[in-house]
């Protein structure tokens, strides 16, 4: 079933709307960094104190020295994929859009492209499409192969960051949460989103 677009569940917090001038800094930074849209924090925006310790959460990634922003993106990229978020799946990630592109269309498919991969972006892509579909399905085999190719933190960092994106996705499809008019993308979003597209960097 697609669920064509409708008015915002919610009404998003444009920067500038909240009594707290701390949030409203961080829905401007949304603008010019982030995703360049604001409507993913306008929506957090509406609780404060956990919207400012998400965003504060979500910043601290990446931590280890050998994961990076562009693979946290093929894994966030993977995470919508999975659960066909039609937000999550238009906007990108300012700061590694040009070196994602070129990888995107192998985590948009049905299924992942490893041979457009490295090793360690497919297993990482990989865990993210495990934990978003059936975590279950991961076995001690699976997680043989990430020991050989990640240490214990860096497993341990992949796994926050795909939960946390996996709980986050579903937030958003929860909102049908759309795109703002100011931002680069386009607008009236259709969920669930069915066919993905890579975009240009």
């Amino acid at each position: 079933m697609v669920l064509t677009h409708m008015p915002d569940r919610i009404p998003i917090v444009e920067p500038g709307e909240s009594h707290d001038e701390d949030v409203n800094e961080l829905l401007r930074e949304a603008t010019t960094e982030w995703y360049e849209d604001a409507a993913f924090f306008g929506a957090m925006a509406h609780e404060p104190t956990v919207f400012k310790r998400l965003v504060e959460t979500l910043g601290a990634f990446p931590q280890s020295e050998t994961i990076d922003s562009a693979l946290l993106e093929l894994v966030r990229l993977r995470v919508a994929k999975c659960h066909e978020c039609a937000y999550c799946g238009t906007v990108r990630t300012v700061d590694v859009r040009e070196d994602v592109a070129p990888k995107e269309e192998a985590v948009l498919g049905d299924d992942i492209d490893e041979t457009a991969l490295t090793h360690r972006e497919f297993l990482a892509v990989k865990l993210a499409d495990y934990l978003s579909t059936d975590p279950h399905r991961i076995t001690d085999a699976f997680f043989d192969d990430l020991r050989a190719e990640f240490a214990t933190d860096e497993i341990v960092e992949l796994l926050l960051f795909s939960s946390l994106e996996v709980g986050l996705d579903r937030f958003t499809i929860a909102l049908t949460l759309d795109t703002t008019e100011a931002g680069p993308y386009p607008n009236s979003l259709d969920y669930p989103l069915s066919d993905p597209q890579p975009r240009d960097g």
